[in-house]
């Protein structure tokens, strides 16, 4: 796998893992959808990438502030899941790079 642990969003200091790591709970967990396609021309596919990322970051950001049971356990995972999100939002170049570092966690063989 690509290490993207590297590729750091400034402003945030969010790695490009741990946004993916959100977008990923976010299509699992929380029936995000993700509309890139293979067969898609690259430059829309990019794009489309882009915006997936930026849809599945900010559906977990509002999930998590939209908890209203014990709030407490839950401020942390909702601003980490924020500030993943305004990275994505940012910079094209940190959303794509975190659409792949999406593509390369969901290859992983997974334990359930």
């Amino acid at each position: 796998m690509e290490d993207f642990t590297a590729i750091v969003c400034p402003e945030t200091g969010v790695t490009a893992h741990e946004a993916a790591s959100r977008a990923l709970v976010a299509r699992d967990h929380l029936d995000g959808e993700v509309t890139a396609s293979v067969t898609m021309p690259l430059a829309v596919r990019r794009r489309a990438m882009i915006e997936d990322v930026r849809v599945l970051t900010g559906l977990l950001a509002a999930e998590l502030s939209a908890r209203a049971d014990d709030p407490a356990p839950w401020v942390r995972a909702s601003r980490r899941a924020h500030e993943a999100h305004r990275a994505t939002l940012r910079s094209d170049d940190f959303a794509f790079h975190v659409a792949l570092a999406m593509r390369a966690l969901d290859r992983i063989p997974r334990a359930d």
